[in-house]
């Protein structure tokens, strides 16, 4: 194990130590899934050397790189905004993993008051110039602060150690404050439990794990939160193409039933994405 890479030796959502593969390696990454509570993780992961030096570039070498991805991109921001609008009209928001501060910007031209955590040094910077920004990470963010929406827009499949981020979220937010978890890959996925590492999602460099709807579930309603709103967005989103997209995934699920290899990346799909709102009781 190099400096840039660390081993799990438990399940770093439940401490289990029983898991299996989940799927083939990917580009030596192994992927694994924990018996007890069936999280999907990352088991050799980059360390935290390898994570700073993953994101010290990611916002101009990835998340900037493609003017179509950029597009595309502020179609899905306008399209959960207005979905967590419906939920909350004003207040102070704060978006965990803010990247450049796009998404905020909407949530400030609304009225809200707007605050931005965020990791990579180059993103921090742009966020900045607009938002109230901290580079670096929410577990060791200290403020008086308090917040009436946290988001977590594709950002929590990234972190090491989650449940640390939530409960630090969770001590941040005010009462009857929101937790918005948005643009997240959703293991229980027909896409995830076909395509394997083929699906679309599975990058582990960054999403170091996949989880299903469950997972937050269960931790929210064990620290006192209730489900407020579910969404699966395709349909709605620039990515979808229904028609061709149930014709891959049909072929796809033939070549499995074939005990065939499945060459392709899975599409954009039903169920792939998934946007949680909970609320603090």
């Amino acid at each position: 194990m190099t400096e840039l890479r660390e081993e799990l030796d438990r399940c770093p959502w439940c401490g289990g130590k029983d898991f299996s593969l989940w799927c083939k390696p990917v580009r030596g990454f192994k992927t694994v899934v924990c018996s007890s509570c069936e999280i999907i993780f990352v088991q050799n992961r980059l360390s935290p050397l390898g994570l700073k030096k993953y994101y010290s570039s990611y916002y101009s070498s990835k998340h900037q790189l493609v003017d179509e991805w950029i597009i595309n991109r502020h179609k899905m921001y306008l399209l959960e905004f207005k979905f967590i609008k419906q939920f909350i009209k004003n207040g102070n928001v704060l978006d965990v993993g803010c990247s450049g501060g796009e998404f905020l910007n909407y949530f400030k031209e609304a009225g809200f008051k707007t605050f931005g955590i965020e990791y990579g040094k180059e993103a921090a910077e742009v966020a900045s110039k607009y938002h109230e920004v901290w580079e670096g990470d929410l577990i060791e963010f200290k403020s008086e602060q308090r917040f009436d929406l946290i988001i977590f827009r594709g950002v929590i499949e990234h972190v090491s150690f989650p449940k640390l981020i939530l409960e630090k979220a969770i001590d941040l937010l005010e009462h009857e404050g929101l937790i918005f978890i948005t643009s997240t890959p959703n293991s229980a996925s027909i896409c995830s439990k076909i395509y394997k590492e083929k699906w679309n999602q599975h990058e582990p460099e960054g999403h170091i794990y996949h989880f299903s709807p469950k997972h937050f579930d269960e931790f929210f309603e064990e620290n006192n939160f209730s489900i407020y709103a579910k969404q699966f967005f395709y349909e709605e989103t620039p990515y979808s193409n229904p028609k061709e997209d149930v014709l891959k995934v049909a072929r796809a699920i033939k070549q499995v039933e074939d005990n065939q290899q499945i060459v392709d990346v899975s599409p954009p799909f039903y169920g792939t994405m998934m946007s949680l709102v909970y609320i603090k009781n």
